[in-house]
């Protein structure tokens, strides 16, 4: 059976029970007075009975109304004790666990994480930077409470959130000449010292992918785990690599980029967390700022 009490309801007829005066009670409560009498009113008509005797020179209450007094106050104070342990609970630090590729880190999550402190100050983000693969493995695994990934997509157990494509562009230093071309063809860059990303990663398997279906492929002369380390060793003139453009921030001002064509490789970058899993309240909001900001 569903009851419709509000906690006003139950105020309202404590405080008219301890006043003993309509006129008392509704100034206590800021109501005008046929606002307590339709409190009252509703109040006993959800409970099937008369709460109070009325007579023309006082208000007392009725047999009912005795019964009901004491587990009125009990509801109050359980509802007072409720609130205040859960604005205790919130008053102390929480810890969102967040994992993240590596070339989302400055340009998605960085720029992100001031304006969540500003909204949050009480929030400590701890982050967990993983290979894409890593990344999925802590968000299934609950080490982390959500993800910033480029796979997880066709995962069992994940959720994958769209937030946008990006393109893998050709990374060299400034003035070699590639600087000179608007596009760079796959084929315009064989025979250059080529930088890579380890095989079992995410961005490698996407580059492989796309040469294949042109029937292409690119020999390497190093091997590194991480984007940022293929574009340091760029830095230092080692060679040149592919790299999503994000990755690409204004750090890196020795460097220059061309889009790559024949085959074009993309990338979509997605927020990950586990299916049928709700977020807290707090890493829900920084998954919500950061879908809100780059969602396309």
């Amino acid at each position: 059976m569903r009851i419709n009490i509000e906690i006003g309801d139950i105020e309202a007829f404590i405080e008219l029970t301890e006043t003993n005066s309509f006129a008392k009670a509704a100034n206590n409560l800021n109501l005008s007075q046929p606002a307590l009498s339709r409190r009252i009113q509703k109040l006993e008509h959800e409970l099937g009975t008369t709460l109070f005797d009325r007579t023309t020179r006082k208000v007392q209450l009725s047999y009912s109304g005795r019964n009901f007094y004491d587990r009125a106050r009990g509801i109050i104070e359980a509802v007072k004790t409720a609130t205040k342990t859960l604005n205790e609970k919130y008053s102390f630090p929480s810890i969102i666990k967040i994992g993240v590729v590596h070339s989302a880190l400055r340009n998605i999550l960085f720029s992100s994480l001031k304006q969540f402190k500003e909204i949050e100050p009480r929030c400590k983000v701890q982050i967990i930077e993983r290979s894409s693969n890593n990344v999925v493995d802590s968000v299934l695994g609950g080490e982390c409470d959500f993800g910033i990934n480029f796979t997880g997509k066709q995962e069992p157990g994940i959720s994958f959130e769209n937030l946008f494509v990006e393109d893998y562009v050709v990374v060299f230093p400034k003035g070699d000449k590639l600087e000179k071309k608007r596009k760079i063809k796959i084929s315009e860059i064989k025979g250059r010292n080529f930088i890579s990303i380890w095989k079992g990663s995410g961005s490698r398997i996407y580059i492989e992918n796309a040469l294949a279906l042109q029937e292409e492929d690119i020999d390497w002369a190093y091997e590194v785990r991480h984007i940022p380390t293929a574009l340091n060793m760029v830095e230092q003139g080692l060679g040149i690599t592919l790299a999503p453009k994000l990755a690409i921030s204004k750090d890196y001002s020795s460097l220059s980029y061309r889009p790559l064509i024949d085959p074009s490789v993309t990338r979509t970058i997605g927020l990950i967390k586990r299916s049928g899993r709700d977020l807290s309240y707090d890493s829900q909001k920084l998954y919500d700022l950061l879908k809100e900001k780059f969602k396309k």
